[in-house]
């Protein structure tokens, strides 16, 4: 084997590792990417849970078509396909969607990479595509059967591992409730009639400042809201945790100031039963429906405020 083959082969195998790498990264810090696409306020909760996994599991497949080096003429042109398609979609961000900079996600959370490195490492691994035109890969006796396994098992491990939130809440989700009494001493606390919580129909949002989820939920009603071009004003936010760590929890989510309030933590706890974060739609201070973040309905929200 000379050396312009053993060229061909590693700079192949190198793509071929960049793309499973993004895959792979992307699988294990799944809930930021899932709410990284959100964000770009195109598809509904349900739909961007499905998309990213289908997504994830392109590249993974993409990526070990490359590394055993089968049907290299379809790996070629999906490979600089997806390179083309990733740059223009970096440079058009910022005129189209109002997602951040810092990290392009293409590696999750696990290797933060900016627009601009981003920029630079498409261009580079596009350079190196050219030398796909020239690799005549290997011939495997097996070869389709490869190319259906490096297809399927990403996909199956994306839905059956870290399913989508709609099948997790079908099969894990467990009733939500409250503690009634102590719900309705929460919301004839002064502080929280003020806000006119019972009054016409309210989305409550039922937060502790240092819970994960109840950030990542505070995310999603913010795509909601601006998304549907939804009244602020219908939307009340009900923290228990320390008065400073409220700016925090904004500033940390990037979400847009609702009607919020702190109340005692004991009373809200016991109201929620000890579980946070909560969505209650209420109809003049009546239970209309309740969520939790994994099964939040963005089209009954939308319409019970419409």
């Amino acid at each position: 084997m000379n050396f312009k083959k053993i060229t061909l082969i590693a700079i192949r195998i190198l793509i071929g590792i960049v793309f499973v790498l993004s895959a792979v990264t992307k699988y294990i810090s799944i809930e930021a990417f899932d709410m990284f696409v959100f964000e770009h306020e195109l598809f509904s909760w349900n739909l961007t849970n499905f998309i990213t996994r289908i997504l994830i599991a392109s590249e993974a497949c993409l990526g070990l078509m490359l590394l055993f080096g089968i049907f290299t003429k379809l790996s070629r042109w999906l490979t600089i396909g997806s390179l083309v398609v990733f740059t223009i979609y970096i440079l058009i961000k910022p005129f189209f969607f109002e997602v951040n900079s810092d990290n392009c996600h293409c590696f999750g959370e696990v290797m933060i990479l900016s627009d601009n490195q981003t920029l630079i490492k498409n261009v580079v691994l596009l350079l190196f595509s050219t030398a796909l035109f020239f690799d005549k890969g290997w011939k495997l006796k097996y070869a389709k059967y490869i190319l259906i396994a490096s297809f399927i098992l990403p996909l199956a491990t994306t839905f059956i591992v870290r399913p989508p939130d709609v099948i997790a809440h079908a099969i894990y989700g467990k009733q939500i409730e409250l503690n009634m009494d102590s719900f309705e001493k929460l919301l004839n606390m002064d502080k929280v009639q003020d806000m006119k919580v019972s009054e016409g129909k309210k989305v409550l949002c039922l937060y502790s400042t240092a819970c994960k989820h109840c950030k990542r939920t505070a995310i999603k009603i913010d795509v909601i809201i601006k998304r549907h071009k939804l009244n602020k004003q219908d939307f009340v936010v009900l923290f228990w945790g320390k008065e400073n760590s409220i700016d925090v929890f904004y500033k940390e989510t990037a979400a847009e100031l609702l009607p919020t309030n702190q109340v005692p933590p004991l009373l809200f706890l016991s109201a929620t039963k000890g579980r946070q974060p909560i969505i209650v739609l209420l109809d003049n201070g009546r239970i209309v429906d309740l969520y939790k973040s994994t099964n939040i309905n963005e089209q009954k929200i939308v319409e019970f405020l419409n």
